[in-house]
């Protein structure tokens, strides 16, 4: 399957990639109930979605039951790269035990917060929003879905993300000034990115709208912001990601091939479901996701040099000059939402 083929046929090929995933799934032991999240999910998918599957898990057999289910989607993964065409499968990080899920379809709102606490009902407020339970025989599920779908943009709910997002943001600060402060570049400027994020992020919730579909975020919010009024946030936002237009086509032209065949194949798919995006635009968004997660492998791997097309900051009053912007940035941007 190449190229051509693929994206000729992408849609049944993903639909039968999922249906393949829920079949391989639902076999395993300690599996109650299998959630598509994300795009697919959602019904909003493109060539390049990833497959986002948020699995239910007996009590007592969840660890060993998500390894299996780990092991299972490296062979997966596999088979797909001999048909030639690669699919992300997001699986294992995100997930329920029974008893936690049947203990948030029945939650009053006093609870909300705790259960907020927990990296699978943070995340999957937001992947699992307008989801599909596929394998899900006793309806837990369907209850988990609903509830998602029920409480995302309540008041309430929203208030406590966007308190949640104020501390992140302030914890990574601390983070990114003893960076500075010791010289550490590469951790500096991860943590700089990291900060903006928080503060995109902060915006979306104060609009009502989700952090999903991550590798085509940041021009969403972009049009969001021109729409509201606020294009300088988002032009600082770049600025301080070294995102800006001229910065972007630097770091593409000196990227490794397979983020510029990421770039080249990431817009032929946005343009092909009509989505409006300039090649430039399709860039940042590339390189904001994909520097991000370089930037972090490389950090646990205590790597020295960074190449060109991760746009680390390695000037130390460029990185202080940043953060004195971001700390003025955060106060406009709490202030807006107010």
């Amino acid at each position: 399957m190449n190229e051509r083929s693929y994206l000729a046929d992408w849609r049944a090929v993903l639909d039968r990639r999922v249906v393949e995933v829920v079949d391989c799934y639902s076999k395993v032991e300690g599996v109650r109930a299998l959630i598509l999240g994300g795009s697919l999910g959602g019904g909003k998918p493109w060539p390049l979605s990833d497959i986002d599957i948020i699995p239910i898990y007996e009590d007592c057999d969840q660890s060993t039951a998500n390894e299996t289910i780990q092991e299972l989607r490296v062979r997966l993964i596999e088979g797909w790269e001999k048909e030639g065409r690669r699919t992300a499968l997001d699986v294992g990080t995100l997930y329920f035990p029974a008893g936690l899920a049947s203990k948030i379809v029945q939650a009053e709102p006093a609870s909300f917060e705790t259960l907020l606490d927990q990296p699978s009902v943070y995340y999957c407020l937001d992947k699992a929003y307008g989801g599909r339970a596929l394998f899900d025989p006793l309806g837990i599920g369907r209850d988990l879905v609903n509830w998602f779908n029920r409480h995302r943009f309540e008041d309430g709910m929203v208030a406590l993300r966007m308190n949640k997002l104020k501390r992140r943001f302030a914890e990574t600060e601390t983070v990114l000034s003893q960076s500075i402060a010791d010289g550490r570049h590469l951790e500096a400027t991860f943590h700089l990115y990291e900060a903006v994020e928080h503060l995109r992020t902060y915006l979306l919730e104060s609009w009502r709208e989700r952090d999903n579909s991550f590798a085509r975020l940041g021009t969403r919010f972009d049009k969001l912001a021109a729409a509201k009024n606020v294009q300088h946030v988002a032009d600082r936002f770049n600025h301080l990601k070294s995102l800006d237009d001229r910065s972007v086509i630097g770091r593409m032209e000196c990227a490794t091939d397979w983020i510029r065949e990421r770039h080249r194949l990431s817009h032929r798919s946005r343009t092909m479901v009509g989505e409006e995006v300039t090649e430039v635009q399709d860039a940042r968004d590339v390189l904001r996701v994909f520097a991000r997660y370089e930037m972090r492998s490389l950090i646990r791997e205590r790597v020295g040099v960074c190449p060109d097309w991760l746009g680390v900051v390695t000037q130390t009053e460029e990185l202080r000059l940043r953060h004195r912007q971001l700390t003025e940035l955060c106060r406009e941007v709490l202030e807006r939402s107010d």
